[in-house]
């Protein structure tokens, strides 16, 4: 049973609640000769920023707590995608005013 892999069911596309944050498994890669695996995975509280993923390297023995994750509802990852655009719109907006710009122009689209 060197390649047990069970203790993470999910796979590429799967939304998942990651002991309370909402993401997304962008791949998973699992050795053929090993029980470790890397998941590659996008919480929502990481866009916008410049590191668009975080990469788990896991084994039945060191979890990083991936064996508690559930899965999540397409509902649910609306929900926080719209409250992370709200966020963004609420920085975009402050950037704006500090600039004394208020809005964006209709002619420059700045």
């Amino acid at each position: 049973m060197a390649n047990d892999h069970r203790f993470f069911n999910f796979k590429r596309g799967d939304i998942v609640n990651a002991n309370g944050e909402i993401a997304v498994v962008l791949d998973v890669l699992r050795s053929t000769e090993t029980p470790n695996v890397c998941i590659y995975v996008r919480f929502i509280r990481n866009i916008g920023n410049s590191r668009t993923y975080d990469m788990l390297e896991v084994t039945p023995e060191l979890t990083k707590g991936v064996d508690k994750w559930k899965p999540a509802t397409v509902a649910e990852l609306q929900e926080r995608l719209s409250a992370r655009r709200d966020y963004l719109n609420r920085e975009i907006e402050g950037v704006l005013q500090l600039v004394g710009g208020g809005g964006a122009s209709p002619d420059t689209g700045r």
